[in-house]
C-alpha cells in the first residue's frame, strides 16, 4: 500500500484545466508565494501560514495530466507539506478525482484511496507518494531538474516506465502503463 495513503476530498479548488495549464506546462513545476496561492483559491481557506505553493503538472502517456499544488509552511528546522492535486484522465476538461493528500489520518475527514484511485493516478505519470525533500532553488523549471537535484520524489513510475525518454506528449496507450500499485510505492 502506498506510504501517503490518507486522503481528503473536502476541498476543490476553483481552478479549470484550464487555467492549470496556464499556470504550469506539463512535466514542468512553477513556485508561487503564499498570498497568491491564496488569491487564486489553491490554498482550502481554513489551512494557515502557507508560505509558499509548487505548483507542477505530471506527464501522461494517454492525454491524462496530474495537477498538483504542493502547500509548504516552513515548521522549522522541517518543511511541513500537504499536496493537492487535480487528476484529469483521457484529455477530459472535468476532475473527477481531486483532494488532499494528508500525512496523518483525520477521523471524519480522511480515506485511503482504493487500489482503482491508486492505478488511475498512476496513469499520469505520477504516485500518490509525491514530495518535495526541499524547496526548489529556482522559481520554475523541469521536474527532470527537480529529480536531478533531488529535490522531488514521487515521480519514479513515470521514469520507470520510460517517461524520461519520451517526453510528456506521447501518445502510448494506457495498456502499456500496466503494473502493479506496488511500483508505486
Amino acid at each position: 500500500m502506498a506510504k501517503k495513503n490518507h486522503f481528503s476530498r473536502n476541498f476543490k479548488a476553483p481552478l479549470t484545466r484550464a487555467d492549470w495549464e496556464k499556470l504550469c506546462p506539463p512535466m514542468e513545476y512553477r513556485v508561487i508565494d503564499g498570498p497568491q496561492a491564496y488569491a487564486l483559491g489553491i490554498v482550502p481557506a481554513g489551512m494557515s501560514e502557507v508560505n509558499c505553493v509548487v505548483i507542477g503538472a505530471s506527464g501522461s502517456y494517454s492525454d491524462t495530466m496530474m495537477y498538483f499544488a504542493n502547500y509548504n509552511r516552513v515548521d522549522l528546522p522541517d518543511l511541513d507539506q500537504e499536496p493537492y492535486f487535480e487528476l484529469y484522465e483521457g484529455g477530459l476538461t472535468a476532475s473527477d478525482l481531486y483532494g488532499i493528500y494528508h500525512h496523518a489520518d483525520f477521523p471524519g475527514r480522511t480515506t485511503p484511496l482504493t487500489p482503482t484511485d491508486i492505478a488511475r493516478i498512476a496513469a499520469s505519470g505520477s504516485s500518490v507518494d509525491i514530495s518535495f525533500l526541499s524547496k526548489p532553488n529556482k522559481p520554475a523549471g523541469t521536474l527532470a531538474d527537480l529529480r536531478i537535484e533531488g529535490k522531488i520524489d514521487g515521480f519514479d513510475y513515470t521514469w520507470g516506465q520510460g517517461m524520461n525518454a519520451m517526453g510528456a506528449n506521447s501518445s502510448v496507450s494506457r495498456e502499456t502503463q500496466s503494473g502493479s500499485t506496488e511500483d508505486n510505492k
